[in-house]
């Protein structure tokens, strides 16, 4: 008898250049957005999962946070956008939970992966990271668990900051993209607390957030000599093929 033939694999989409991962949905449009449009305006393709669906939250309902973030999505001109369905408020770091994250990186096969600082005050937001992190790397070995599908070795990770922010690898200018992200983040009507339903106060409902949270990119903005700035952190040594191209581009930095 000929030997059984392997079983067959699912048809996998065209490859994405970047692959964010959310705790929940609007993580990356509120930490990540600018370099995320940025990106997109390079011509690379970008993907987001999350891997709750906010269901949880202070404000807002499932349902309304999808329609949020379909909403979301376009503006970002993202290639897709995926929802692995885990727990909200309980995600924990297991195998079971690393397996659908590794089998999102190895679907997509991300040359950059981008995910939440394992330094944060949510407790969903340090243990996705941790997440991310474990799957980043459980991914390019053959026989780990993530959904049968190949591996798929990126190039790097990257880690978008939340409440708390430690010293940044590198800092992102969106300036050019600022109008645009305010325009993403302003999607999340339910979390803002603009879609006219009643609901407990929250820091991102306080009158004083949209300015706060303009200022903090301001701050990122000055330290490179730019109008807005993301912040980043990397555990892997960055190389600059002409360092003086790159320290001078921050002559217009206030010292």
């Amino acid at each position: 008898m000929p030997p059984p033939s392997p079983p067959s694999l699912p048809e996998l989409p065209p490859p994405a250049d970047v692959l964010a991962f959310g705790p929940h949905p609007d993580d990356v449009e509120f930490c990540a957005g600018g370099f995320m449009l940025a990106m997109r305006h390079r011509g690379y393709r970008c993907v987001i999962v999350d891997l709750t669906r906010g269901e949880a939250g202070s404000r807002g309902t499932p349902a309304s946070r999808a329609a949020e973030t379909a909403a979301a999505s376009v503006k970002l001109g993202l290639v897709a956008r995926e929802n692995l369905g885990l727990p909200d408020t309980a995600l924990e770091v297991t195998a079971a939970m690393t397996a659908p994250v590794t089998a999102a990186i190895r679907r997509w096969r991300p040359r950059l992966v981008v995910g939440p600082c394992p330094f944060d005050l949510h407790p969903d937001h340090v243990a996705a990271a941790h997440l991310v992190k474990r799957a980043y790397y459980a991914a390019t070995i053959g026989k780990a668990q993530g959904g049968g599908l190949p591996a798929h070795r990126p190039t790097a990770l990257i880690h978008y900051f939340g409440h708390q922010e430690p010293a940044p690898s590198f800092v992102v200018d969106v300036t050019d993209v600022w109008a645009e992200k305010l325009e993403v983040v302003s999607c999340y009507a339910s979390q803002l607390g603009l879609d006219g339903a009643k609901g407990p106060l929250t820091n991102l409902t306080s009158p004083e957030f949209l300015a706060r949270y303009e200022t903090r990119f301001q701050y990122w903005g000055s330290r490179i000599g730019t109008g807005y700035g993301e912040p980043f952190f990397t555990e892997r040594m960055l190389a600059l093929g002409d360092p003086l191209k790159a320290l001078t581009a921050r002559d217009g930095m206030v010292r």
